[in-house]
């Protein structure tokens, strides 16, 4: 549990420094998302909502946003993933990339809507860069489900070695 609470404060910590830099070529991907559906989807539930509400208000105050729109962003985001997840199979790697779209989907067009001001001015202009970081995120998120997949590969490579040299 603790080292999923130090995973996603690292987590929150690349977000803050992507949006602060990679957002000036284009889009950063959104990595909170992507970690928040990977750990509610394999751990507790309590990861779509606690983690989201605390990722977005440390997000909030440290990119100067109005306190709660990346938090209400993520939960309303994530909402609507668990939705999906009621109609889907569970059972591959798509089943996570596509809940990793959606997510971003849904909680960035929350995010421009609420946080922008007058609420809702310039949709249509930023909506745009939308897309390109949802493709950005999806490609990040199976990234980094490969990623996962080797190192639980490996370590189960490790146990199943253990026991056969203890035999």
């Amino acid at each position: 549990m603790q080292f999923r609470i130090f995973a996603l404060a690292f987590t929150i910590i690349l977000q803050f420094l992507l949006e602060l830099t990679a957002t000036r070529i284009l889009v950063a991907p959104s990595l909170v998302s992507i970690v928040l559906v990977y750990f509610s989807e394999n751990y507790e539930n309590l990861w779509a909502v606690d983690g989201a509400f605390w990722s977005g208000i440390v997000l909030d105050l440290l990119l100067h946003q109005p306190p709660g729109s990346s938090s209400l962003a993520l939960l309303v985001g994530l909402f609507v993933a668990r939705a999906f997840s009621r109609l889907s199979s569970r059972e591959s790697r798509s089943y996570l990339l596509s809940m990793m779209v959606i997510v971003v989907l849904v909680s960035d067009t929350v995010f421009i809507l609420v946080a922008s001001r007058p609420i809702g001015s310039g949709f249509s202009s930023v909506l745009l860069l939308v897309i390109p970081r949802m493709i950005i995120t999806v490609i990040t998120g199976a990234l980094f489900l490969s990623v996962v997949a080797w190192i639980t590969e490996i370590r189960s490579r490790k146990v199943t070695g253990k026991l056969h040299v203890q035999r």
